[in-house]
């Protein structure tokens, strides 16, 4: 194995199983626990743990790499979790995204716990196929000293990570970040169905507007997808996961007093898509609910002919 103390990973879904492979590439021993991935994840080298307890048991330092809040419950809280083989001075980096609640609690049962947290937060242009190539970045978080002291292990997994302030802070970027993501997802959606509207070919259009002055990570991303009507495709990840983003937005924009029309009006449309069942699928569909409404259709989203377009897409 590496020359590296072994180092844990918690995770091993569309981000986590790059991350850690990118790790066992530059030559560190990493032991793994997911639901998923894991067979991948040792394929590549890594080293399968039975619980997540095991993976804390076994390594100082253990990365997370969680879709969502509840996935703690078991992952960290419960009896074959972290926190029941956590010793005493071992570092938890957390690469997920929750609500700052959530992440207060985690930090709190790590320091209760005599270990510490380092609260981080990674984004990819295009999700796993960025990790993998080394071209995501890690937002640095937590105490500046103890982020230091990780930066090698960090920059194992991607080029760029950046310190951005105390704990909480790169939840904030983040936000930020994903602001810009849900609304260039609809914005590429909008522009799809329009050109497709005005009778121009599809394939056409992923091809050329990606290049041109409106080009977006979204437009890259999504647009082929779109123009093949590939709306079973998982091309950056699920709308069921992604909607998380939009409470985040909600939340920091109520704390700081800050208007974010185009956020209020993505969010519900990627609410109504998840509602009616597109949960499981990625933002290329919103093209699908687009280019079966008309102009004059009102924008309100709960009806049943937003269902019958994704029943249909």
């Amino acid at each position: 194995m590496g020359s590296h103390a072994p180092v844990g990973f918690i995770g091993l879904g569309n981000i986590g199983l790059p991350a850690a492979c990118n790790l066992i590439e530059r030559g560190w021993d990493v032991v793994g626990f997911s639901l998923t991935g894991m067979e991948a994840f040792v394929a590549a080298g890594g080293r399968a743990a039975a619980s997540a307890a095991e993976v804390a048991a076994r390594c100082r330092v253990i990365i997370h790499c969680l879709p969502v809040a509840a996935a703690l419950e078991s992952a960290f809280y419960g009896p074959e979790g972290v926190a029941a083989g956590l010793a005493e001075g071992a570092v938890v980096i957390e690469l997920a995204s929750y609500a700052l609640a959530d992440k207060v609690r985690l930090r709190d049962a790590v320091v209760g716990r005599g270990a510490a947290l380092l609260d981080c937060e990674i984004t990819a242009r295009s999700a796993g196929r960025s990790v993998v190539a080394r071209e995501a970045v890690i937002f640095l978080g937590g105490d500046r000293d103890l982020a230091e002291q990780h930066r090698g292990l960090l920059e194992a997994i991607t080029d760029t990570c950046v310190y951005v302030g105390p704990f909480g802070a790169s939840l904030k970027v983040k936000t930020v970040n994903n602001l810009l993501v849900g609304v260039h997802a609809l914005a590429a959606a909008e522009a799809m169905a329009l050109g497709v509207k005005a009778g121009i070919d599809p394939a056409v259009l992923a091809d050329l507007l990606p290049r041109g002055a409106g080009g977006s990570a979204a437009l890259s991303n999504y647009a082929g997808a779109m123009a093949r009507r590939e709306f079973d495709s998982i091309v950056a990840g699920e709308m069921g996961v992604f909607v998380k983003y939009f409470g985040l937005i909600e939340d920091l924009a109520r704390q700081c007093d800050a208007a974010t029309p185009l956020a209020d009006v993505t969010a519900r449309y990627v609410r109504a898509a998840v509602s009616a069942g597109g949960g499981r699928r990625d933002m290329q569909t919103l093209f699908a609910m687009l280019e079966g409404q008309s102009r004059d259709e009102p924008a309100r989203l709960a009806r049943p002919g937003v269902a019958n377009a994704l029943d249909h897409a």
